[in-house]
Formats: C-alpha cells, sequence, structure tokens
C-alpha cells in the first residue's frame, strides 16, 4: 500500500478516536455527543466510498472499517441507553427510535462488508427478493 494511503486510514482512524472519546465523555451534553457520533457514523462512509473506488482495497482497509464499524455501533447502542428522554434529542431534530434506525443501518452495513453469506442464505435472500423465481 503506498505511504500517501497508509497516512489517509491513520489520520482517519485518529480522528474516529477522537470522535470516539467525544462521544463517551458524559460530560458533555447527550446532542453533543450525539452529533460527535454522527461524525463518527461519517468517517465509517468516507471509508467505505475510499473502499469502494479502490481498485483492489486491501485487508488493512477492510480491518480498519471493520474496527470503526463496531465501534460507530457500539458508541450509538451506549447513546441510545442514555436516551431516555426523548426531549434531549430535540434540538437534533431526532428522536431515540431514529437514532435506533441509524444504529441498525451500521449493523447492516457491518454485515454487507464484512459478513460471508453462506450459500443457504444467499439462495432464501434471492428467493424472498425475486418472490421464488428463482
Amino acid at each position: 500500500m503506498p505511504e500517501t494511503v497508509r497516512e489517509r486510514w491513520r489520520t482517519a482512524n485518529r480522528f474516529a478516536d477522537v470522535l470516539e472519546a467525544e462521544v463517551k465523555m458524559r460530560r458533555n451534553p447527550l446532542a453533543a455527543r450525539v452529533v460527535s457520533w454522527f461524525n463518527l457514523c461519517r468517517v465509517c462512509q468516507d471509508l467505505e466510498e475510499q473502499m469502494l473506488l479502490a481498485p483492489q482495497p486491501g485487508e488493512d482497509d477492510s480491518q480498519l472499517h471493520r474496527a470503526l464499524l463496531s465501534t460507530a455501533i457500539a458508541s450509538g447502542e451506549g447513546l441510545l441507553l442514555e436516551c431516555d428522554d426523548a426531549e434531549t434529542l430535540k434540538p437534533l431534530r431526532l428522536t431515540p427510535p431514529a437514532l435506533a434506525a441509524k444504529v441498525e443501518s451500521l449493523r447492516v452495513t457491518f454485515t454487507q462488508w464484512h459478513t460471508e453469506l453462506k450459500p443457504e442464505r444467499q439462495a432464501a435472500i434471492l428467493k424472498e427478493a425475486f418472490r421464488g423465481t428463482v
């Protein structure tokens, strides 16, 4: 992997670490931590876009993406545990179910990128998607 690419991934990882720390700092208001979390999610998306554009994403790329997605999922779950009062998210025009939907979206992304699909499961999905005409 070229050094410029390697440095870009290191920078993304450092940025993600800072955002994760912000999400976990309970001294900050929940709304501010949710904004930091969405920024962490954006770092994951940026990595996905880079991987899609790369001719052949490397194992390092995949490993970093897997780690960042796992971190974002865990941090989002932590925020959901704190969202017992929907009013705290109102300034962001969010609701706890919207936050939960984003966490679920991250899980789906993780499965798509980092889980091997077994032939039986693939067949079931195709059958369901095409109404049994596969």
